[in-house]
């Protein structure tokens, strides 16, 4: 497995966060970017340039990275309304 260069105690935080995925060619990724993106956008959180572009280029994959976090969130939401108006067999007779 190909995973993001960053500290085990940041790797961590984002798991519990849930914000990191393994893709279908076994890299580890922030949801919704490549792992080059994925790789990008932290090392810019670590080192924070003042270029335009670059900053922009953040800005997009931060944007792209939570519209993806929230798709996902949605469809898990959408998945378990199910689940909430089932109507439940009462256990008292």
């Amino acid at each position: 497995m190909q995973t993001l260069e960053i500290s085990s105690e940041r790797r961590a935080r984002l798991l519990a966060d849930s914000l990191l995925a393994i893709n279908s060619r076994n890299q580890e990724i922030l949801h919704g970017l490549t792992h080059e993106e994925s790789q990008f956008l932290i090392d810019f959180d670590d080192d924070t340039p003042n270029d335009a572009t670059t900053l922009e280029r953040r800005c997009e994959l931060a944007l792209r990275h939570e519209q993806a976090r929230l798709r996902i969130a949605v469809a898990d939401d959408e998945g378990s309304a199910d689940e909430e108006y089932r109507p439940r067999v009462e256990t008292r007779f």
